[in-house]
């Protein structure tokens, strides 16, 4: 019995003893876990604080971004300053996140407020009267004439600027006439050369109706009418006695084509080949037509049938017939000028005669005599004081010359001389 009394007192030891240690480990852990939720909350309170100097750092880098662009792009990523001025850099992710979503904020914000400082001072400003007529043209449908002839010169005033600009090679703010001879040259051989490169790309264009490799008056008549933003059901609805659908510019276009498509048909009246198509678009560019040319001044000037001109035959001119004198304006007009054209430009072998080879080469329109003669006309009617040298201003002055010449509008003035 006292054996077991003795045992049950070590068992009651040793429960209260383990109980003990029990408790000491849980309040170990306690304060443990005490002091670590302490420095948790002091460091979220300082992560808190640091958040909140940087978001009012970074709304007063965007109020001050709003006042210049460029600030903007210096206080982009820029450095946090703290109190002292020393900078300091984000310390955490979070913080470096907020930074940024701060600033796209700003910028999304920037437009607007921009937007609505150029209205407010847009509304305090007095609009030039000009300037209101054109803005409201291009409001209304029914606009001033006074405003399209406005706009319309200073795109015309460009449009000599550039060109005046291109063919002064010496950029000395004039021109001479080889300068303006040389650039003329250049844009006729670049127009010559494209019409023949985009002919037959047209031709398959309009010869679809079908494609027999033949185009007819009424295929050409479709495509035309496309080529001014017609549709195809009001094509067919078309009066092509009256061409009421079609402007005045577009109606006197059509009428000239027709009038050029009997010259250009030789072998059939209603259809035109692939080369009769070029002749009939682009005669400065269609070798047949050039042949007809030299044709025209054997025909003139060959005085004894040898299908060759001398120099006697190509100086004596008969200003007697009207027509002829038409038919001779690719020629000068003074005795001396044509027997030293025909001695440095024609005659190209120096042997006293032309035959059809250099004649061809003559009335080509890709020659520089061509364009000299083209420049030398300009000169004459807008070198106002006859210094042989045009400026910008004489050529703006005479805007309307220049516009329809060679310089300018190269096609429609070969289509208006052939």
């Amino acid at each position: 019995m006292t054996f077991v009394n003795k045992l049950s007192k070590s068992f009651r030891w040793l429960r209260c003893s383990t109980l003990c240690a029990i408790l000491f480990y849980m309040f170990f852990i306690g304060l443990i876990l005490h002091s670590t939720s302490q420095k948790l909350q002091q460091q979220l309170k300082e992560q808190g604080t640091s958040s909140s100097s940087s978001s009012s750092s970074s709304s007063s880098s965007s109020s001050s971004s709003s006042s210049s662009s460029s600030t903007q792009a210096d206080t982009k990523m820029a450095p946090n300053v703290g109190h002292n001025g020393a900078q300091r850099w984000p310390n955490t992710l979070q913080e470096l996140e907020q930074q940024q979503q701060k600033h796209e904020q700003s910028m999304r914000l920037q437009p607007v407020a921009n937007n609505l400082d150029s209205r407010n001072e847009n509304n305090h400003r007095q609009p030039h009267p000009q300037s209101q007529k054109v803005q409201n043209a291009s409001k209304s449908p029914n606009q001033p004439e006074t405003v399209i002839l406005a706009a319309s010169n200073v795109n015309e005033k460009q449009i000599l600027a550039k060109a005046f600009k291109r063919a002064d090679r010496s950029r000395d703010g004039i021109l001479s006439i080889q300068e303006l001879g040389q650039y003329i040259n250049r844009r006729i051989v670049e127009h010559i050369d494209e019409a023949i490169m985009n002919n037959a790309r047209e031709f398959r264009r309009v010869d679809i109706g079908p494609a027999d490799g033949l185009i007819t008056w009424d295929e050409y008549h479709r495509f035309f009418l496309r080529e001014h933003g017609m549709t195809e059901a009001d094509i067919d609805e078309h009066d092509e006695i009256r061409h009421t659908a079609l402007n005045r510019r577009a109606r006197e276009d059509m009428m000239r084509d027709k009038a050029r498509w009997s010259e250009a048909a030789r072998t059939d009246l209603f259809t035109l080949t692939i080369d009769e198509y070029l002749s009939f678009r682009h005669p400065e560019s269609s070798v047949s037509n050039l042949l007809e040319l030299v044709d025209d001044l054997l025909r003139q000037f060959d005085q004894d049938g040898d299908d060759q001109l001398t120099l006697e035959e190509f100086s004596d001119l008969n200003v007697d017939d009207d027509d002829d004198l038409m038919r001779k304006s690719l020629i000068s007009k003074t005795l001396v000028e044509r027997r030293e054209e025909f001695k440095r430009i024609i005659d190209k072998n120096h042997d006293g005669k032309a035959d059809r080879g250099e004649l061809l080469n003559y009335v080509n329109p890709k020659t520089p005599r061509y364009a000299l003669q083209e420049a030398a006309t300009l000169f004459s009617l807008c070198d106002e004081n006859k210094d042989e040298l045009l400026t910008l201003k004489e050529m703006t002055d005479h805007a309307e010359i220049f516009l329809q010449s060679k310089m300018i509008d190269t096609a429609n003035s070969f289509h208006t001389e052939f």
